[in-house]
């Protein structure tokens, strides 16, 4: 039986403690830009997509004034970053552009994927980019580059700004601003360490690694980190098979956070996207939701390793068009409206279907 996408609503079980934490709302997600045989209609639904027919996977968004832009890990020899841009969010178009021309002296050359980008503007006006390269000689890392112009070339540091060979490497750096402070969000990548998971890069056992995905400060400027690490979620065992990964997260209000991620194996079709809710950047988040999931409804498979953009409405994520991850399959960018509440009380996450 064939599996596509489905939005879950769900409603919480029990009263969250206070603070209370409203839900969240999907609204849609963009049509289609162009045309191809071998895509379903998505024509009706609570998204649509994909916006390009390229693969595009771990996408992630910055607004720079009037201008949109999209970045990606490295894929199907676009580039090391591949770069695509918009006018509104919604119609999206790839520049054929490198973002990252140059992977810098610390990446293996013998493996030169960069991974996951995060793009922002600091407060002294420079780009920066947080991403994951694999070190020559040991695991991956997260690393920075900088850039005077949000389509690069971004230029990388001379060291990595993160490693943790012994807990299996760092993936998925991601940016965050409270307003306050700048925070760094990663993932501890145990499965490459081994274990039960379906999704190893090693040995075979009989036991979990630790996957944690953790939150340090960085100084505004985003270059510099600031005091310890923490950790703020970690996987549920075989319930997310040993994986959470691809944080993005979104201050609500005061005292209300969300951290959205994913879970299982980026190429099963039971990779989707969740959601935590916390008190604090850097609090332990709980109250666990899954926002979407492959299901019986739209032909859609494996969506995860979601970003939001800064205004707080617009998603992008990733998704195949068949199931089962067969080599002619692409993971291909999606974009979708989210809306946040009013209120303090969640009953779960509400569905508004996209009707074309």
């Amino acid at each position: 039986m064939k599996k596509s996408l489905l939005f879950a609503a769900a409603s919480l079980a029990t009263a969250l403690p206070s603070p209370n934490f409203g839900e969240i709302e999907l609204v849609n997600v963009t049509q289609p830009e162009f045309e191809h045989e071998e895509l379903q209609s998505r024509a009706r639904g609570p998204w649509n997509g994909p916006v390009m027919d390229i693969s595009f996977p771990d996408p992630t968004l910055l607004i720079d004034g009037k201008v949109w832009y999209a970045y990606a890990t490295s894929s199907d020899n676009h580039g090391h970053i591949p770069l695509a841009v918009s006018n509104d969010g919604n119609k999206w178009t790839w520049t054929k552009k490198d973002a990252m021309p140059d992977v810098g002296p610390w990446i293996d050359p013998s493996n030169r994927g960069i991974w996951a980008p995060s793009v922002f503007k600091n407060d002294n006006g420079k780009y920066v980019m947080y991403f994951s390269g694999k070190r020559t000689g040991a695991r991956r890392c997260a690393g920075v580059a900088t850039a005077d112009s949000a389509q690069g070339p971004f230029k990388v540091t001379n060291k990595p700004l993160i490693c943790d060979d012994a807990g299996g490497g760092i993936i998925d750096p991601v940016q965050f601003d409270d307003g306050k402070n700048r925070w760094i969000i990663w993932k501890v990548d145990g499965n490459a360490l081994g274990g039960k998971t379906t999704c190893t890069g090693g040995p075979k056992t009989g036991d979990y690694k630790p996957t944690p995905i953790k939150i340090q400060k960085v100084s505004r400027d985003g270059m510099t980190l600031q005091g310890n690490p923490k950790t703020i979620l970690n996987h549920n065992g075989e319930a997310d098979d040993g994986v959470v990964e691809g944080p993005a997260m979104w201050k609500r209000k005061p005292g209300s956070y969300v951290l959205f991620f994913s879970t299982h194996c980026y190429s099963s079709d039971k990779y989707d996207i969740q959601y935590a809710w916390g008190t604090a950047p850097d609090a332990e988040f709980g109250h666990r939701r899954t926002l979407a999931a492959s299901g019986p409804n739209q032909p859609i498979y494996g969506p995860g390793h979601m970003d939001i953009a800064s205004d707080g409405t617009t998603i992008a994520f990733h998704g195949r068009d068949k199931p089962g991850n067969p080599s002619d399959t692409k993971r291909r960018l999606y974009i979708g409206k989210i809306k946040f509440p009013k209120g303090d009380y969640s009953k779960g996450i509400k569905v508004i279907d996209y009707q074309g």
